[in-house]
């Protein structure tokens, strides 16, 4: 497998979308609806696409016989305890019939020499609790927990 990373052209905007469901395939917490993960999702990322945040960028994991097979939205955020700018790995997805086969570190490595190019100390996601593969994935590649954030149902639309 010769998996390369270029940088987003507007041509992989399908491609990018028919990935979206990959953030949502894994035990939700009970008060979180698909369809909700999704639609948000698709519209970010097509914000994204459309109309670029400064200081961000997009990159696509690319085989040299399969195409697209992966891509990372990356962003730029400002820590709320000391003031610095972080990357941020806003979207990460490999195509299923990919994972294992190192396209996700690939995506990884480029967040981070992204991230360092651009001065920063700190790279930084979320991930749901309900997604253990992605979190092993992370926690192989070098990422810790920061801050866990908890979540109550306490109204009737939860």
């Amino acid at each position: 497998m010769a998996v390369f990373v270029r940088s987003f052209l507007p041509t992989d905007e399908e491609f990018i979308i028919s990935l979206i469901s990959r953030f949502s395939e894994f035990d939700l917490p009970e008060w979180r609806r698909i369809n909700d993960i999704d639609n948000t999702n698709r519209l970010a990322l097509l914000r994204a696409m459309e109309q670029p945040e400064p200081e961000s960028a997009i990159f696509i994991a690319e085989d040299e016989s399969a195409g697209q097979v992966g891509f990372v939205h990356l962003q730029t955020r400002i820590d709320y305890f000391n003031g610095e700018k972080q990357g941020y790995i806003s979207d990460l997805a490999v195509d299923s019939s990919f994972e294992g086969r190192g396209v996700g570190r690939l995506l990884l490595e480029t967040a981070e020499n992204w991230s360092r190019e651009q001065g920063y100390a700190l790279l930084t996601l979320f991930v749901f609790a309900g997604n253990k593969h992605a979190q092993y994935v992370y926690e192989k590649n070098g990422f810790a927990q920061d801050i866990i954030r908890y979540a109550k149902v306490i109204g009737p639309n939860g």
